[in-house]
Formats: structure tokens, C-alpha cells, sequence
């Protein structure tokens, strides 16, 4: 039987087993990422529209899977952890944690506060087995605009890959709530280019224009796209630095805590 024949049984097949391991939203779900492909436009408006929604579904063993399938993403995350613990911060939150690949990274390095924030309780079902029982991180179910914390809780706040995966207005509260909640630096990893799931936002321009200073901003080696690759890290312990942070509205300002039954299983 030759490939293509292979193919077309594959598909199908995983269809099935989608379904028949968690539910018709999900197989539904997987078949729209796997169809829509030559049509961005819709497949950002059907598969989209809910940010949220997609990353609690998209969260699982698959994408587990997917991700610790490629030797690319860990070299990177290593990097990354590399560069964060030589600023020797005292305390760390991750907004947007995933399964923790980041966390635990930097677990290996430094022994200091964790906690890792994220909005989709499949990812933070994951985190907690990937990270395990000992590694003394803290996982909240929790949006990025909305943090649960008080002003400069923590002495570094990073996020990689999180802010352009939301659109314009929540990307912008969910900067403003990373500078709030910052008492030192605030590290980002977030490429600028578009997709039907990424808004392809210049984090590093948007501190420069607010006269923020940037220790440290450019590509990540071996990223494919240097042109779209972006690390940075933002000094935010000068009283110019904290004027620039944009006020919103604090009421409501705790855990979205919509998945009822979910507590149990998430906090650690």
C-alpha cells in the first residue's frame, strides 16, 4: 500500500480516536486545525474566536506529544531558562505556564519562589505530572489580564509565546498586568509573525516606545525565522520605568475559576 493510500486511512483513524478519547469538541476541534489550513481567515474565525477555548482544547496528550517531539522546542526552552537565571531574580511567574516546560527548566537552575499561571486546565493537568509533586511550583488557573497577585509580587514575570496568541485588546491588558505585578524584570519570548492563532506583536518596540529600557532584546539562536524571533527582558525597578505602566480597572481581579470541579485537581 503506498503512502497515500496509508494517509488516507491514518486521518480517519485519528478522528476516531479523538473522539472516542475526549469527546466530539475536541475531534471536531482537531479536524477544523487540520482542514482549514489554505483558509487563515475562516480558520481564525471558527477555530479562533475564543482563545481560550482553543488552548483548553488544544492542551492534552497530543500536543504534549507534538511539542516534546521536537528536539528544537527544548534547545530552546533551555536557552531561554539559561538567559532568565543569569539576572539571579529572587522569585518567578510564568503567565501562560503551558505544561510547564519553561518552569521546569528553570527549577533545574534556581531554587527560589515559582508559580506558574495559565488559563487552560488541560495544559495545568499536564504541568502538574511534568513537573511533578517536589517541584515546588505553584499552578493557578487564571487569565494573564486579570492576575491575582498584588502590585510587584514577583521579581521576574516571563512569558513566551503568550502574549501573540491573544488579540489586540487582551494582549495589552495582559502587558499592563505583567509590568504591574513585576518588582524587577519582565522577560518575554514572543515572535512577531501572523497566523490564524498569533496577532504577530513587537514586544520589544512596545517597551521602547514608552521609554521602558531593554537590558537585552534580539532573534533566539536557532530559531529558524530570526526575522520573527524575539527575546527581551524589561528593567521595571525605576520609578520612570512604573510610570509607564497603564492603569486599568482593578475589579474582578482574581482566578476565572468558570471549570467548576477543576480546583482540586490543579492547585498544587
Amino acid at each position: 500500500m503506498d503512502s497515500i493510500d496509508r494517509s488516507r486511512i491514518a486521518l480517519p483513524a485519528r478522528a476516531w480516536m479523538a473522539l472516542r478519547t475526549r469527546g466530539a469538541g475536541y475531534a471536531w476541534h482537531k479536524t477544523l486545525r487540520r482542514t482549514l489550513g489554505r483558509w487563515p481567515a475562516w480558520k481564525r474565525r471558527l477555530l479562533y474566536d475564543d482563545p481560550r477555548r482553543y488552548w483548553t482544547l488544544r492542551g492534552g496528550d497530543d500536543y504534549f506529544r507534538e511539542q516534546e517531539g521536537q528536539p528544537s522546542r527544548s534547545r530552546r526552552m533551555e536557552w531561554i531558562a539559561d538567559r532568565l537565571a543569569q539576572y539571579e531574580p529572587r522569585s518567578i511567574l510564568e503567565v501562560g505556564c503551558g505544561y510547564g516546560k519553561l518552569l521546569r527548566a528553570l527549577r533545574e537552575r534556581l531554587d527560589v519562589p515559582m508559580v506558574g499561571v495559565d488559563f487552560s486546565p488541560s495544559q495545568l493537568r499536564h504541568a502538574r505530572r511534568y513537573l511533578g509533586p517536589n517541584a515546588g511550583v505553584g499552578l493557578l488557573l487564571g487569565r494573564g489580564e486579570y492576575l491575582p497577585f498584588p502590585d510587584s509580587s514577583f521579581d521576574l514575570v516571563v512569558t513566551s509565546a503568550v502574549i501573540l496568541h491573544n488579540p489586540p485588546p487582551a494582549a495589552e491588558r495582559i502587558r499592563a498586568e505583567v509590568l504591574r505585578v513585576t518588582g524587577r524584570f519582565a522577560a518575554h519570548s514572543e515572535e512577531t509573525s501572523v497566523s490564524y492563532n498569533r496577532y504577530g506583536y513587537d514586544t520589544a518596540a512596545w517597551y521602547r516606545n514608552r521609554g521602558i529600557e531593554l537590558v537585552e532584546a534580539g532573534p533566539i539562536p536557532g530559531d529558524p525565522d530570526r526575522d520573527s524571533s524575539q527575546f527581551c527582558v524589561a528593567v521595571l525597578d525605576r520609578p520612570e520605568a512604573r510610570a509607564q505602566v497603564p492603569e486599568y480597572p482593578r475589579a474582578g481581579r482574581f482566578l476565572d475559576l468558570v471549570e467548576s470541579g477543576e480546583l482540586d485537581a490543579i492547585f498544587s
